[in-house]
């Protein structure tokens, strides 16, 4: 039949063009559709693959009327899956204590070091799967996600199987992840005590004794030291993390220092100076410098007597104790750090007035060579001021290093506070910036706090 007007089969396409759909009208006196007819109204409709000849043959012998049917599909872009790597250690570890459920904190949970021995698989690689385009209903490509496989594992200390995509620990040693490199290192272990017959260790690389180390001991490490045992009158340096197992009874003669964090069960009589962060059950009698931040804060954590300085403050479950033993707690910027920025400031600045004076000079030479014609590459003149701007601008990096390292501490150290999640006791000396605050009677639940002209309290509400 010809088909005009109202009469005239629908075509309907998705909007992701991926069906098509066709509705026949019910024809007037008794007319038949034909294939050819609907053939040509697809076509003009714009749908031109995956057309279904059964369902337009069913429609046209049983008369399907006034309903709308699916008469083309197209075929869905099967996207590309990039290549992946499957790594067989913890490339992210955690080297926060857990808080056990009784309030209690697991300093086993902690690891620094995640160890591997030679000849074990550490990562796979899985290569990318090439996709498939599809095709919509109307006869137009659709593009599948193109697959991209990543980069050979760079870093050191493992080789790699072509056959397998596999790679494998060529010595037993410590693996970590650094900035997006796989790196093996070797430790250096000790399984046992440490003692003065053994020596003094300064190692570069990671230290791990699985005993104790006794007193007069120096221990120091590019990386980081573990000890799974207990710690007397030591020397403990590492450019990494510091993490002991148990404690330190410093006795008044151990200094423990690290750019990295610091976990320990407890600390007793020593010295400590951070850049991260420290984490104890107990500080007692400690002298403490940490350009982070203290946490004292499991149900046993407390702090008494010594003097702890944080540059992003304290918190702490008890601090003091009754019998009102002089503890000093600061939060915050120490006064002799912003004196040290303001001196450097002042110094950059008379550094960078002499450079100008003594480049002025030197274009002075060059302006004389150009118009005289005469060298003074040798005017000892010329290399006196030469051998001062030498020595001026390694001496200004170094202070505008320092200078940098020290704003950051002092932006850090905004809004510091000495948190007690328990009780504070008399005695207690809490100094924020150039501020003191003097604990006179007992209080719970308190957060030290610097307002414009003196340190304030406020409840704190230890919400788990």
């Amino acid at each position: 039949m010809m088909m005009t007007g109202s009469l005239k089969p629908k075509v309907r396409i998705r909007y992701d063009e991926m069906e098509a759909y066709l509705l026949l009208p019910t024809p007037e006196n008794d007319e038949l559709y034909n294939m050819q007819d609907l053939q040509q109204v697809l076509a003009e409709g714009g749908v031109r693959y995956g057309i279904d000849q059964n369902v337009l043959t069913e429609m046209i012998n049983n008369k399907i009327y006034g309903v709308e049917r699916i008469i083309a599909t197209g075929v869905e872009p099967v996207d590309g899956v990039d290549g992946y790597y499957e790594y067989n250690f913890n490339a992210n570890p955690d080297k926060k204590p857990k808080i056990l459920p009784d309030g209690s904190v697991d300093y086993w949970s902690v690891n620094s070091i995640e160890e591997v021995v030679e000849g074990q698989v550490i990562a796979t690689y899985f290569p990318s799967v090439s996709g498939k385009d599809g095709m919509n209903v109307k006869g137009q490509v659709v593009n599948a996600k193109r697959a991209r496989d990543l980069q050979a594992l760079k870093g050191k200390g493992f080789s790699f199987n072509e056959e397998t995509l596999t790679y494998t620990a060529s010595f037993d040693g410590k693996i970590e992840m650094q900035n997006g490199r796989v790196v093996i290192q070797q430790i250096h272990e000790i399984h046992g005590n440490v003692d003065l017959s053994f020596g003094n260790i300064d190692f570069h690389g990671d230290v791990l004794i699985h005993g104790n180390v006794e007193s007069g001991i120096s221990i120091k490490a590019t990386g980081s030291i573990t000890v799974d045992g207990m710690v007397e009158a030591c020397i403990l340096e590492a450019g990494k993390d510091i993490i002991i197992r148990n404690g330190m009874q410093g006795g008044g003669k151990a200094t423990v220092k690290t750019k990295g964090n610091i976990t320990a069960r407890f600390f007793e009589f020593t010295s400590i100076e951070c850049d991260g962060l420290l984490q104890t059950d107990v500080l007692l009698d400690c002298n403490v410098r940490c350009r982070s931040r203290v946490v004292v804060n499991g149900n046993k954590g407390k702090i008494i007597g010594g003097d702890i300085r944080a540059i992003e403050g304290v918190e702490v479950f008890s601090l003091g104790n009754d019998a009102e033993k002089r503890t000093e707690v600061t939060a915050g910027a120490e006064p002799e750090l912003c004196k040290r920025l303001y001196e450097l400031e002042e110094r950059i600045l008379e550094a960078q007035e002499n450079l100008a004076k003594i480049e002025d000079g030197l274009a002075k030479f060059a302006k004389a060579e150009a118009e005289q014609g005469i060298s003074y590459a040798n005017d000892p003149r010329r290399m006196s001021l030469l051998r001062v701007k030498i020595k001026d601008t390694a001496n200004l990096a170094s202070d505008e290093g320092e200078a940098k390292k020290l704003r950051s501490l002092v932006e850090r150290s905004k809004g510091a506070t000495v948190t007690v999640l328990s009780y504070v006791y008399p005695g207690v000396f809490v100094y924020i910036d150039n501020m003191r605050f003097k604990v006179n009677n007992m209080a719970q639940e308190i957060e030290f706090y610097k307002r414009q002209d003196k340190i304030a309290t406020r409840p704190y509400y230890n919400n788990p």
